[in-house]
């Protein structure tokens, strides 16, 4: 069988059925995931193609981090780190996701951050994970996998939030926001 084959060479050798229909699912929303997160930060910040590449990006993540949540519990010692960095891109995409849906006085910055960082966790986890298999990428230390995709990505968010956001003053808006919830739901 032409998956077991690719399972194989990527170290998988084995797998239970459930493991082979996780991870089908996982390359599918992981391909998702990288073409509408590279569509909606290409495009124009406004109503139509920006959001609705957007929200394709979050819903797929969401099946990537459920997919690699099972994965990881059946090969947990191997997989625990990928793990980890699903949750964490998970939770950058959900706030930045959020902020887009609720729109707070302050929201574009943490759109911007959660949404980003998300995209840029996710492909650290892409290259951890098979960057050492793929074949010109197999030359490069361990490192370069975990920290490329920031190198990278970060001034590019850097660069975004200067052009679309006043990172200070969302940061504050938002803090407030937070805080008068906060104050609203212990009086309550």
């Amino acid at each position: 069988m032409i998956l077991t084959d690719v399972l194989g060479s990527l170290g998988v050798h084995n797998p239970s059925p459930i493991f082979t229909v996780l991870l089908a699912f996982h390359v599918l929303a992981g391909l998702t995931c990288v073409i509408a997160g590279a569509v909606a930060i290409i495009s124009t910040k406004r109503r139509g193609r920006h959001p609705r590449f957007g929200t394709t990006y979050y819903w797929s993540l969401s099946i990537v981090f459920v997919s690699s949540t099972g994965m990881a519990g059946i090969r947990w010692s191997h997989d625990a780190h990928l793990f980890v960095l699903g949750a964490i891109a998970f939770t950058f995409a959900s706030i930045g996701y959020s902020a887009r849906r609720i729109r707070w006085k302050g929201w574009t910055s943490i759109h911007i951050l959660g949404m980003s960082l998300s995209y840029i966790v996710l492909l650290t986890a892409f290259y951890v994970d098979n960057g050492p298999n793929l074949p010109v990428w197999k030359l490069l230390p361990t490192i370069a996998f975990w920290i490329g995709p920031s190198i990278i990505g970060l001034p590019l968010v850097a660069r975004a939030l200067l052009r679309h956001t006043h990172l200070i003053a969302d940061i504050r808006a938002t803090v407030r926001a937070a805080t008068t919830a906060l104050v609203i739901r212990g009086a309550g």
